[in-house]
């Protein structure tokens, strides 16, 4: 039975609200520090301002709710702080350290008095005397503790976790580290005690393989198009082997949110620093490039002469999250919109998001709105809402009853019974077979 605990979490986002939530889900006390006004009056009022849901459904709780209070600024008497912000890359795919930087400087004089920090920020490996500095160089009390959730079961994630990975300094307190093991532990999950170095590379490493694989199922979705081949039998036939699985590569038209871009930059520039070329992280983020290049002229290729409309139907980077950062969907949005088409864009969830992230995007209240008087549905979010649409009442609202399925997710048979011309990621043009065992999506 884990002690309850007095916390402090820095940071609303996702991984701070995922972390908040967990941590009081155990039972602890929890400060969560946010310095957006709008996320704190949100939380004040019972509603988590993000869609996740199971986040969403134990927050709901009143007693789950009753432990976590919502601060504008860190407040003494913590027994853990652990900062949960984000670490966007530049332009030139440098991490953007400015946030933990500045929440470190928030708490470094309770470090400095004995509290312990960790950070669950995704940090650039070799940046941890430069951590320590901000805290005084009480490095003895500073650990990492990258975290492993994904979109959509964030709150699963947390509180059943794949492996919890501690990255410590030479030096460090023990005392301060039985506490850090005490809190964020579940006494069932793979315990790594590694150096801060390593435990950065652990999540960079992570992010940046699970790219590859992806990039790879998608670079073979193309080359079946080429050769009117299904890249999903394709990959169930690759999934048998065991030394690979099918977890994982589950082809699209790229890969997006706010972990694997950015750990292949940080991979990348990691190498670059040191002297050492990144050969193959490079060519997954030129890879994922050129996958949602390809799919803009496989829409574009699709439209008759003198059609304009398109219609984008998911808008966030994958299904389950109202998170837009580096989607897919937005960026071959983007390139459609440079090349003179008018797309029309609805998500269930992150509609609002992607409106304040492509302000040139159109938005339709319902999926309905959006596919009428268009030439091209794109299917670009695999949200199961639209596989369920009325297909066949929705076949005569459009201008050419055409679409592009970009995750898989629909029933090609049907959709050309129901008289749309059906195609899809990775299928020959006309097949209207798919696996029985399509892989699920993991990123």
């Amino acid at each position: 039975m884990h002690k309850t605990r007095h916390l402090s979490v820095i940071g609303a986002g996702y991984v701070g609200l995922a972390t908040a939530v967990g941590l009081a889900v155990r039972g602890h006390e929890i400060d969560l520090v946010e310095t957006r006004s709008d996320r704190r009056e949100a939380l004040l009022a019972g509603t988590m301002p993000i869609h996740e849901p199971g986040m969403m459904a134990a927050f709901a709780d009143p007693e789950v709710r009753g432990r976590i209070h919502p601060l504008g600024a860190p407040r003494p008497g913590a027994d853990l702080i652990l900062v949960c912000v984000g670490t966007p890359v530049d332009a030139e795919g440098r991490s953007d350290l400015s946030q933990v930087e500045a929440a470190l400087g928030s708490v470094a004089d309770y470090v400095t008095s004995g509290t312990p920090v960790v950070i669950r920020s995704t940090l650039p490996a070799g940046i941890g005397e430069a951590i320590a500095a901000r805290v005084g160089g009480h490095g003895s009390r500073v650990f990492s503790n990258p975290e492993f959730l994904r979109q959509g079961t964030a709150l699963e994630d947390f509180l059943q976790p794949t492996r919890v990975v501690i990255g410590t300094f030479d030096n460090v307190d023990e005392d301060a580290l039985a506490m850090v093991k005490e809190v964020l532990h579940d006494g069932d999950s793979p315990l790594l005690v590694v150096g801060m170095a390593e435990a950065d590379l652990i999540k960079n490493g992570s992010n940046a393989f699970l790219s590859l694989r992806l990039s790879f199922a998608n670079e073979l979705a193309v080359l079946c198009e080429a050769l009117d081949a299904d890249v999903l039998k394709v990959i169930e036939g690759i999934g048998f082997d065991p030394r690979i699985g099918i977890r994982g590569i589950q082809p699209s038209f790229g890969f997006g949110g706010s972990c694997l871009p950015k750990d292949l930059c940080a991979l990348t520039n990691v190498g670059k620093s040191r002297g050492v070329r990144m050969h193959v992280a490079e060519a997954a983020s030129e890879a994922n490039s050129s996958h949602q290049r390809h799919f803009a002229d496989r829409i574009e290729g699709l439209m008759t002469p003198g059609s304009r409309r398109i219609a984008m139907l998911g808008l966030a980077f994958k299904a389950g999250t109202d998170d837009v950062r580096s989607s897919p969907a937005l960026n071959v949005a983007r390139m459609l919109l440079e090349r003179g088409f008018e797309v029309v864009g609805f998500d269930p969830h992150a509609s609002r998001n992607a409106a304040h992230e492509l302000p040139t995007l159109a938005i339709a209240e319902s999926s309905e709105a959006a596919i009428a008087g268009a030439s091209v549905v794109v299917i670009a979010t695999e949200w199961p809402e639209f596989r369920d649409l009325d297909w066949a009442g929705l076949v005569g609202t459009m201008a050419s009853p055409t679409v592009i399925d970009g995750r898989r997710l629909l029933d090609g048979k049907r959709m050309r019974e129901l008289g749309y011309r059906y195609e899809a990621v990775g299928a020959p043009s006309g097949d209207s077979s798919r696996s029985t065992t399509s892989p699920s999506p993991v990123h």
